[in-house]
């Protein structure tokens, strides 16, 4: 072959490579082009039915939750309204998924959901008899739940008043009816309320991971008994219900719906007619039920019943409000904690950290060790430290992200707690936060003590919200350091 020949021959070849090349490079395009393009048909036409399906499951579980809310203080009511002798603090928790919605890969984020406990935003006020002037007012309050969706339409579950509502826009529904009934007997009517009175702190939490609610029965009383008042001026013929509430829709329709609330004994009584044995007046602000007397002179026996039901939520606010900016000079609860000992995760329950003695009086500022005696704790946590050569690990937390408009120089612990040693030592406690700057060593007392110090903070890099400030707490056991750690009440003040 001569070597025109070879140089056409070499040629070919490296026009076969680089065509092979650019037909490689081209089906590599094709792929990518094709793929984003099938990208970008999901995300824009299925990703968004995918993501209002998923914040629809997500205010389902919400719902359910707040459900347990109600069914929870149902039983306490029962109880307290028996005659059977009930252990008054019997408390329940009920958990609460705060958020959802995401869709893996190609929606990740999640929406939020925000949980608020409120003492006031509902009243009761009931008048009998010849005593209009005199009202007997329950400040009932509640607890709502506020779904935050970004497909979803957003939705406001309340509990008030024993009620569950749903609401939607200006719309509002009575999904569960409230403890408010009356019986029917031969002309005679007996009217029962339980009226829920919610107490606690006002709190609120938003996050899109897991809070928890905590609810007690405290008391019971009778708020009003027409049998007391028969003496003086006979039986009753009349009263009338006021509810000062922002849900006047659900509850005008359930007081206008008398089969939900009034219970025919004798089959041949007929049924109450609007207008003549009852009348309902609403505005935006309340709904009044004016019962009347039937006809033939029928009486009402009315019972009304004022249920405290005390609400802790986790990580809510102690005092002041939720905004960004409210963070600063305000106490708080920690909304996570976990530990280890030997090795093994420790469980711990934040709520338990939330209450204390209440006939003691905590002294401010900083206080090492102030001995409390007496004292009765409540709701304690408590951790057996049974081998002398491991210590016990500690970590509190919080799960909410929102930025803070500036950032805290310090967080000052308030702690209630004892150490009731087994052995004749006790243990060094090391305390810090954020897992850097100066750390603070005690030695615990075997006595309830208030506890309070004032930790400064980083400044490189600063805290940008509550999730990035972490407070640790190590019990650092020598030999023959055995005992129980008790932790009545932890709170933290940024500043």
């Amino acid at each position: 072959m001569n070597r025109k020949a070879k140089r056409k021959e070499v040629a070919q070849k490296s026009l076969f490579k680089s065509e092979s090349a650019a037909f490689t490079a081209i089906a590599a395009v094709l792929l990518l082009g094709l793929a984003f393009t099938i990208i970008s048909v999901v995300k824009l036409n299925y990703v968004p039915e995918w993501k209002i399906d998923a914040e629809r499951e997500y205010s389902y579980d919400a719902w359910s939750s707040m459900e347990d809310v109600k069914t929870r203080g149902d039983i306490f009511t029962r109880f307290m309204d028996s005659d059977i002798n009930y252990p008054y603090g019997l408390s329940a928790t009920v958990p609460f998924s705060m958020g959802g919605g995401e869709i893996p890969v190609f929606e990740p984020s999640k929406s939020n959901g925000k949980l608020t406990v409120d003492p006031e935003g509902c009243t009761m006020s009931i008048t009998f008899g010849n005593h209009t002037d005199d009202p007997r007012t329950i400040d009932c309050g509640g607890i709502t739940y506020y779904s935050e969706n970004r497909q979803y339409p957003d939705q406001v579950f309340r509990y008030e008043n024993g009620a569950l509502i749903l609401a939607q826009g200006d719309n509002s529904q009575m999904k569960r009816y409230p403890l408010f009934n009356i019986k029917e007997d031969m002309g005679n009517y007996t009217v029962t309320i339980n009226a829920i009175n919610i107490t606690g702190e006002p709190a609120s939490v938003s996050s899109s991971t897991f809070t928890a609610l905590r609810l007690t029965g405290n008391s019971s009383r009778v708020l009003l008994n027409s049998e007391d008042f028969i003496e003086f001026d006979g039986p009753t013929y009349f009263f009338n219900l006021t509810i000062y509430t922002q849900y006047t829709d659900a509850w005008t329709t359930y007081l206008n719906n008398t089969d939900a609330w009034i219970t025919y004994l004798n089959s041949t009584t007929e049924k109450l007619e609007y207008g003549i044995d009852y009348t309902i007046n609403s505005t935006d602000d309340y709904v009044c039920l004016s019962f009347r007397p039937p006809g033939n002179n029928a009486s009402y026996n009315i019972h009304v019943n004022e249920i405290e039901l005390c609400t802790e939520l986790a990580g809510g606010v102690l005092t002041g409000g939720t905004t960004p900016g409210g963070y600063i000079g305000e106490w708080y609860f920690f909304e996570k904690a976990s530990g280890t000992y030997r090795g093994n995760p420790i469980t711990i329950d934040t709520l338990l950290l939330q209450d204390y003695d209440s006939t003691v009086v905590l002294s401010s500022g900083n206080s090492p060790g102030e001995e409390l005696n007496p004292y009765n704790p409540t709701n304690e946590f408590t951790y057996n430290l049974q081998d002398n050569s491991k210590d016990l690990y500690l970590n509190f937390g919080f799960h909410n992200n929102t930025a803070f408009d500036s950032a805290p120089t310090s967080a000052t612990v308030r702690m209630i707690y004892r150490y009731e040693k087994s052995d004749s030592e006790l243990p060094v406690v090391r305390m810090q936060f954020t897992g850097v700057g100066t750390e603070i060593e005690i030695t615990p007392t075997e006595n309830w003590s208030l506890y309070e110090e004032t930790f400064t903070l980083p400044s490189s890099p600063s805290p940008s919200s509550l999730e990035d400030i972490e407070f640790t707490m190590i019990v650092d056991v020598a030999n023959n350091d055995q005992g129980k750690l008790r932790i009545d009440y932890l709170t933290v003040l940024l500043s």
